[in-house]
């Protein structure tokens, strides 16, 4: 098993934001945590990233121990995820190239490894000619591509991502699911994927997860939820 949540539960100033949360994914799952603003989706990303840690209950990736009752054991440097936010957090005094080497520069990759890393995702992701444009000169689907290039380059164990496709155009949004179902076809990588529209979940998943109020109120395959 890749990543486990057991018996998770996280609050804010005393206001539960995920309670008794308990999840299982394996390698190259794709996992959609779907639910309303406010049910806790984002909050379990936070947690398995390492950017928050448990109140109570334990999260393991690929067996070992990151995080459990209140303690943060693996930096989010350490955990080997690549995630992509809801507002892209591309940094604009970078390049495309630049913003795509600074986790393979933290990992200490030599400059021939990591030249090949970027030359190789960028091609994936068809942006290989804007390696040197900043943020602010591509559009809006360039700049998702981009900020998954950024994810990806680093060969993470799993890929999380916290509702990337909501403020883009209905037409780009799906062009876009086509994208990530792509790159996970090419790449193989475990995804976690936070979305409120359950037909973009049904489109990228191959299970669902519902959340309402903190907790989980049902799971499933597609398969299975479409009966």
């Amino acid at each position: 098993m890749l990543i486990e949540f057991q018996s998770v539960s996280k609050s804010y100033s005393g206001r539960a934001a995920v309670r008794d949360f308990s999840l299982s994914v394996e390698a190259d799952e794709r996992i959609v945590i779907l639910g309303p603003s406010g049910c806790g989706k984002t909050t379990v990303l936070r947690l398995l990233a390492g950017f928050l840690a448990p109140d109570a209950g334990s999260i393991r990736i690929d067996g070992e121990l990151v995080a459990a009752d209140g303690r943060v054991l693996k930096e989010p440097e350490q955990r080997n995820l690549g995630m992509v936010f809801q507002d892209l957090a591309l940094w604009p005094h970078l390049t495309v190239k630049g913003n795509l080497e600074f986790g393979l520069k933290a990992r200490g990759l030599p400059k021939a490894d990591r030249e090949r890393q970027i030359s190789g995702i960028l091609k994936l992701v068809e942006m290989e000619e804007y390696a040197d444009s900043r943020p602010a000169a591509l559009s809006g689907g360039q700049q998702q591509r981009v900020a998954l290039a950024r994810a990806l380059v680093v060969r993470p164990k799993a890929l999380l991502m916290d509702e990337p496709l909501s403020n883009l155009d209905f037409e780009l949004n799906l062009r876009l699911r086509t994208e990530i179902l792509r790159l996970h076809a090419s790449l193989g990588f475990t995804l976690l994927y936070v979305t409120h529209d359950r037909e973009e979940a049904f489109e990228i998943g191959t299970r669902v997860v519902l959340m309402r109020s903190g907790t989980i109120e049902r799971t499933g395959s597609v398969s299975e939820w479409k009966r």
